[in-house]
């Protein structure tokens, strides 16, 4: 179904808009996981609200909500940030706006990669205007030169050979684009490695006794890369303490890279890349690498530091006991029709499926509270329980609404939990210091029902409970019951309970699990949230959602 358009007479306000774009990748609140670059949500057109802010009395507040979402650290896509700011850096009706846009980029460009991003979108998005622009003003070079120069000699020179190039473009294109001048000795010779190489640096740079540090360094990282030897790439990743992003492609499939690679690592890397070290035969089921993964996922305070999110751990464990992410479409009908044989990866390590539910558990003690009061209200039928999530192939839509609960129950203090019934619903008692499983478990010997999605609502003004925020977890929102189409209406009753109860900012979120299409929507609403299918920033997105954030 085609998206719709958002006219720029929007009842729902230009920074409310602009909001919902940082943290949904649309202006208006719907969620749907997948691929954002290729789909197309990163063109100008996609944040026209903008445009209505430039046309304001106070164009700066485009910066400061963008730096506001991005300082909250609940935005699950940070290239919304990167993308808007590129729009309002290259933007020609404000001169004042364009100026705080580049004074912003280091800020929100804090890696190498969200840097050359924004570099991207810049070119992208003065390419594609009515009157195309090839070069680069002052004040890019400016905002570009600053986040080269302000870095040490050897954080520079770290950026540089992590990350030579992203997107199509590379740090040799931009330097040779933006010209930056310095007189520090070292910064001089890691831009001379930049646009010449290790031989040039060397020869200019090699005798100065202040580059060389950075000389040393790049010369390690090459040296390295060059690498043959697979037992000595090991050691010198170790000695180097260089990451994932310096290994070559000739060395990603060595075992003792990778060995000396996992406890460098932080824990949502090694969730990201266990079915990928699992293929490559890294993780066999008596290795070193197996006890070393498991030390790492299983350290409470690693997990703690890094605020490891449940879903993540949940989304790993499904994918690690399929032996990977759900097969596509094409593979499927490849494998029916034995046109070509598909490669099996190994089963997955027992010792590693119980570390990760061990993680499973510890994560949860990371989870923040909000303070609000929540009534989530799941559809425990028969279809949620046997339909996969959309863009989650390996868990249940059953399992992703109970996972959604269970995180409520562990962190908050107010939570209601009930399934639909025929005529309203049925409040079910659950144990917060109960597991995953055993919630599914309790969950599924429940009674249902047809789903309404008014009945929560109706449920809780008849008993007058005041929520904050209501969940309804459902397969699909557009469901139809023989030839007529389901008549339920939740922004009526959304709105006739916040009049009812007196709460004016309850909120309601609807969970699509088992679908990617859209629903109608309303613009002048911003007390409604719709995702569609299931990934690990769901959860984090509710979170936004229930905290005002847009």
């Amino acid at each position: 179904m085609a998206e719709p358009e958002l006219s720029g007479d929007s009842l729902i306000r230009p920074e409310v808009r602009l909001r919902q774009y940082l943290y949904v990748g649309k202006e208006y609140p719907n969620y749907q996981p997948g691929n954002w670059f290729f789909h197309k949500y990163y063109e100008e057109g996609r944040v026209q609200s903008i445009k209505n802010i430039v046309e304001s009395k106070n164009p700066l507040v485009a910066i400061d909500l963008i730096k506001k979402a991005f300082e909250s650290k609940l935005v699950q896509n940070p290239e919304t940030l990167i993308f808007a700011l590129a729009v309002c850096a290259r933007q020609t009706e404000n001169e004042r706006l364009r100026q705080a846009a580049y004074d912003t980029v280091k800020k929100i460009c804090v890696t190498p990669q969200d840097f050359i991003l924004f570099v991207k979108f810049a070119s992208q998005i003065a390419k594609s205007a009515p009157e195309p622009k090839h070069g680069w003003g002052g004040g890019w070079r400016r905002a570009v030169n600053d986040w080269y120069l302000s870095k040490d000699p050897l954080d520079l020179a770290k950026c540089v050979t992590r990350y030579r190039g992203r997107y199509g473009w590379t740090h040799k294109d931009i330097v040779k684009l933006s010209h930056p001048k310095t007189d520090d000795i070292a910064k001089k010779a890691v831009l001379k490695y930049v646009l010449f190489g290790l031989k040039e640096a060397k020869k200019e740079f090699g005798d100065k006794p202040e580059a060389k540090e950075v000389i040393q360094y790049i010369e390690q990282v090459e040296e390295f890369k060059h690498c043959e030897d697979e037992i000595l790439a090991g050691r010198l990743l170790e000695l180097y303490n260089l990451t994932l992003d310096h290994i070559p492609g000739h060395l990603l499939k060595c075992k003792e890279v990778w060995n000396s690679l996992i406890p460098a690592m932080n824990i949502t890397m090694l969730l990201k890349n266990l079915q990928r070290m699992h293929n490559y035969g890294v993780l066999e089921q008596a290795g070193a690498a197996v006890d070393k993964v498991v030390d790492e996922i299983c350290n409470q305070e690693k997990l703690a530091n890094e605020k490891i999110h449940p879903a993540l751990v949940l989304i790993t464990i499904k994918n690690y006991e399929k032996s990977g992410r759900p097969l596509s479409y094409e593979k499927q009908k490849a494998r029916k029709t034995k046109i070509r044989s598909v490669i099996i990866p190994p089963k997955p390590t027992r010792k590693i499926v119980e570390a990760l539910y061990k993680t499973l558990e510890y994560s949860f003690n990371s989870l923040e509270p909000t303070g609000l009061k929540y009534m989530i209200t799941i559809d425990m039928n028969k279809a949620m329980q046997g339909s996969p999530a959309w863009r989650c192939g390996n868990l249940s839509s059953a399992e992703a609404g109970c996972l959604i609960a269970l995180c409520l129950l562990r962190s908050e203090v107010n939570v209601t939990v009930a399934v639909f019934k025929k005529f309203s619903v049925h409040e079910v008692y659950l144990n917060k210091n109960a597991s995953l499983g055993q919630i599914v478990k309790k969950m599924k010997q429940t009674p249902t029902g047809d789903v309404n999605l008014e009945k929560p609502m109706i449920w809780a003004a008849e008993k007058k409970k005041q929520f904050d925020v209501f969940i309804n977890v459902v397969d699909v929102v557009d469901k139809r019951f023989g030839n007529e189409v389901r008549t339920d209406n939740p922004r009526k009753a959304i709105k006739e309970y916040r009049s009812k109860m007196g709460l004016k900012n309850a909120k309601l979120v609807t969970c699509a699990m088992a679908t990617a299409q859209m629903v109608p929507h309303s613009d002048d609403n911003e007390s409604i949230l719709t995702i569609c299918g299931f990934d690990e920033n769901v959860p984090k997105i509710i979170e936004a959602f229930a905290r005002s954030l847009f």
